[in-house]
């Protein structure tokens, strides 16, 4: 009986990061990337976890210090660490992963990597937050924290996938910017999300709305805009 709990528990928590993995597979429409390349992407997500913890364990030595500042404390524990850590690896291993992939050549596929690696590591915190807290934690993160993680995955992707089409067009520094965004500007959007999870009530939801509103966007006119990298 227990064990058919823990399952129960394990594909409660897998379920919503692997329908969302599904629908972004399905919107790369001109070229869809080979399964075993996606499904190395999202084991190296899940992996990932292994270094998040131990830096994020390092980092709140830190961040101990400021316990007495509440308002540092809070910023540092849940914008800087969640945001830059999880993102900042993230971003290594998907860099590593798909830069020289001859798969990649296409912009969306950028989008697509990224949401694979992120939801890797979603999934895999999904279930231990499941396994922890029960059901109830795994309705509540199918709402808000697994679509987070793969909004923070598609724009590191889309940003990499330009990055990736400038540098094939002899346009370094502005690949490079890109490069730069593609981990900045989803750790800024992590980080705030967690800083204003914690305590902030209504301005988290409307934070969350216009995040999907962005997301959206983003990623109606990166599939518009899908264009080969190399000019085929």
């Amino acid at each position: 009986m227990v064990l058919y709990s823990v399952l129960f528990l394990i594909l409660a928590a897998l379920a919503p990061p692997l329908i969302l993995l599904g629908i972004i597979y399905r919107l790369d429409q001109i070229e869809r990337e080979p399964p075993g390349l996606l499904w190395s992407l999202f084991l190296r997500g899940v992996l990932a976890m292994v270094p998040i913890l131990v830096l994020e364990m390092l980092a709140d030595q830190f961040i101990d210090f400021f316990y007495w500042r509440p308002m540092v404390y809070l910023f540092l524990a849940y914008f800087v660490v969640p945001g830059f850590i999880e993102e900042g690896i993230k971003y290594r291993v998907l860099r590593r992963r798909t830069w020289n992939e001859p798969n990649f050549n296409y912009r969306f596929d950028g989008v697509v990597y990224g949401v694979f690696v992120s939801l890797g590591f979603a999934a895999v915190e999904n279930v231990m937050y499941v396994l922890t807290s029960g059901f109830s934690t795994a309705v509540v993160r199918a709402i808000f924290s697994i679509p987070g993680h793969a909004m923070f995955g598609v724009v590191m992707g889309a940003a990499l996938g330009q990055a990736k089409w400038l540098a094939a067009h002899g346009q370094g520094q502005q690949a490079a910017a890109f490069l730069r965004r593609a981990w900045l500007l989803p750790a800024i959007l992590h980080g705030a999300y967690d800083f204003l999870l914690v305590g902030f009530g209504w301005v988290f939801y409307l934070y969350f709305a216009g995040l999907v509103v962005y997301v959206l966007r983003l990623l109606r006119r990166s599939i518009r805009e899908d264009v080969p990298i190399a000019g085929m």
